[in-house]
């Protein structure tokens, strides 16, 4: 979307009348993953908006997804996500309220930290949160069962497997693909193993869903003044099993948190259920599921769809070093979960 268009579109959203769209000031942000965000001032208010990623390849309809789960979470009252201001579904283009805030570094995550997650979590699994949100969509690659979640990683490294031989760098990742496709078959016999001794048969089914904001961790967290830490980006949002929650919140490679807080989080954060010790037991067993499946996410860049998003959200970057340096992430995470 052009710019003249893009200010069209939010002084719409926003109540200015046609041909004030010069009352805006719209300032990108720092290039996201797949989406385009933006800062926009309209006199003395301030706003987020997101421009999404759309492509008939990738059928999630992003927009809807963070529209609706941050309408259930401001209904529910919770006060730590931005509050949905408008939306705009033919033009892919969501605003929020503007959270000032700072993005966080790994040094300072600590068990503080770490309980506002869960606090969250268990914000949005109150039985007034699920009222609202019985209409949200299930989250991305949501899972119910073992066997959903073998599934999901079978089919991460079976797309890897394609990477092209077109160059070096291609080569050595799909090398590597294939030392990541025999560690998965160590972890599913390891899962396996725990699953029968707590009594869970791969292809049952989980009754208690949560609501997930997914892809959750403190990538997408930002440290306010007043308000403590805020959640951000919930595109991918909706109901899904409390282990992938867990499993993806320990595991995403961005801002890492350290795996001596996973009994602490997973004993809060399932204590909305009538059965939390199942659940954290279950979170307990599935982990490596996770750990594997974000080896798969960091080697994306090497997959056509997943880098024409990343192009869409941000126009300038270079490819070959980025490939280079996921592919250096993926292999030092599987060295990091081995031992």
């Amino acid at each position: 979307m052009q710019p003249e268009a893009l200010n069209a579109a939010l002084a719409a959203l926003l109540g200015l009348r046609p041909g004030e769209s010069d009352r805006l000031t719209v300032v990108p942000f720092a290039a996201s993953g797949n989406n385009r965000v933006f800062a926009v001032t309209a006199g003395e208010r301030r706003y987020a908006a997101k421009v999404y990623f759309r492509h008939p390849a990738d059928t999630r309809d992003r927009l809807k997804s963070e529209y609706a789960f941050l309408s259930c979470a401001v209904r529910a009252g919770i006060q730590c996500v931005p509050k949905p201001v408008a939306c705009d579904s033919l033009n892919g283009i969501g605003v929020y309220e503007y959270i000032d805030g700072r993005k966080l570094e790994a040094t300072e995550i600590d068990a503080g930290c770490v309980d506002q997650a869960a606090r969250f979590i268990l914000q949005l699994n109150h039985e007034s949160a699920h009222a609202a949100g019985r209409d949200l969509p299930n989250a991305s690659e949501a899972c119910f069962s073992i066997n959903e979640h073998f599934a999901m990683v079978d089919g991460r490294i079976a797309r890897l497997a394609g990477i092209g031989t077109a160059d070096a760098l291609d080569r050595e990742a799909r090398e590597f693909v294939k030392t990541l496709a025999a560690g998965w078959q160590q972890a599913k016999a390891q899962i396996l193993r725990g699953a029968q001794a707590a009594g869970i048969k791969p292809d049952e089914t989980l009754a208690e869903r949560c609501i997930s904001p997914s892809d959750f961790g403190f990538h997408n967290a930002l440290a306010t003044r007043d308000r403590g830490i805020c959640f951000i980006d919930f595109e991918y949002a909706g109901w899904d099993d409390p282990a992938k929650l867990a499993g993806d919140f320990f595991s995403h490679p961005a801002v890492t948190v350290d795996a001596a807080h996973f009994d602490r989080f997973v004993e809060t954060a399932m204590t909305y259920s009538a059965n939390p010790a199942a659940l954290a037991a279950r979170a307990r067993i599935l982990l490596p599921v996770f750990q594997i499946k974000w080896c798969c996410i960091i080697l994306n860049e090497f997959l056509p769809d997943s880098a024409q998003r990343r192009r869409f959200a941000d126009p300038t970057r270079d490819v070959v070093t980025r490939k280079r340096e996921q592919l250096a992430k993926a292999v030092s995470l599987f060295e990091r979960i081995k031992h």
